[in-house]
């Protein structure tokens, strides 16, 4: 569905709800002493998946019922491209540390945005708001289409070292089959090899140039999202929904203490 021909300014919207995309795959569930479970993964395809997930980049786990959906859990990955620990990331909001509104507050990294994109400073910042609001887009798409659509968008994010990249992420929210808690999971992979900074930049001055350069990512983005949506991507929400389950336990259980008191 990513290459049907979209009104430009529908794009984005079309990419995480397009009609052809089929709905997300969930597990069997079992009794178990009165409750609905889901089955353990055996260790080894949970290993797979995870080493499978790594490979496609990073992954972070956020907090769809809290306000920014804050960073519960950081993939592997993480802290060899951004050179942050998980432990500086959780419970912050992504784009405070690594994305638009950092880049937004401290001048030295907008002024990196300004150079390798050959603009100015103010071109620079009203640029990288409008890729900012884009990721806003595609994170209130993914909100909406819970469960069955990936919200789609390419940002500008920064390393600790200082270096600004382009980024491609993929956001996916779940709710877990047993708990009713609600997750988002956001898939980020360093593209600048294959879109420049200053391609990105270039086309952050309107929708049509944006949706365009999504466009033209089309057979990238469709395998990316055939790894989350597609047939076989069971394993793939099983191993994400147990990893919720370690993640949000505390949070789980706090709320159920509320609710009983």
């Amino acid at each position: 569905f990513w290459l049907k021909q979209f009104p430009a300014h529908a794009l984005v919207t079309a990419l995480c709800t397009g009609a052809s995309s089929p709905p997300i795959h969930t597990h069997t569930l079992h009794k178990s002493g009165g409750a609905m479970t889901a089955p353990k993964m055996k260790s080894a395809v949970y290993a797979r998946v995870e080493d499978h997930l790594s490979s496609e980049g990073v992954f972070l786990m956020g907090d769809a019922q809290a306000m920014g959906f804050p960073i519960r859990y950081a993939s592997p990955g993480f802290e060899q491209v951004y050179g942050y620990t998980a432990a500086e990331i959780v419970g912050k909001k992504c784009g405070d540390l690594i994305g638009g509104p950092f880049i937004l507050s401290h001048v030295d990294s907008l002024a990196a945005v300004a150079t390798g994109a050959g603009v100015s400073l103010k071109e620079a910042e009203l640029r990288v708001r409008f890729l900012t609001a884009k990721a806003g887009e595609a994170c209130n798409v993914m909100m909406a289409c819970s469960g069955s659509r990936v919200g789609v968008s390419l940002l500008l994010n920064r390393k600790k070292g200082g270096s600004i990249f382009v980024c491609e992420c993929l956001v996916l929210n779940l709710r877990h089959p047993t708990l009713n808690w609600s997750y988002c999971v956001g898939f980020q992979r360093d593209i600048t090899q294959e879109v420049p900074l200053r391609a990105l930049v270039t086309a952050a001055t309107s929708d049509d140039a944006y949706a365009e350069l999504i466009r033209s990512r089309g057979a990238s983005l469709e395998r990316r999202r055939d790894v989350l949506l597609g047939v076989g991507s069971e394993n793939v929400v099983r191993y994400l929904h147990e990893k919720a389950m370690d993640v949000f336990s505390l949070d789980i259980w706090r709320t159920l203490r509320n609710d009983l008191i």
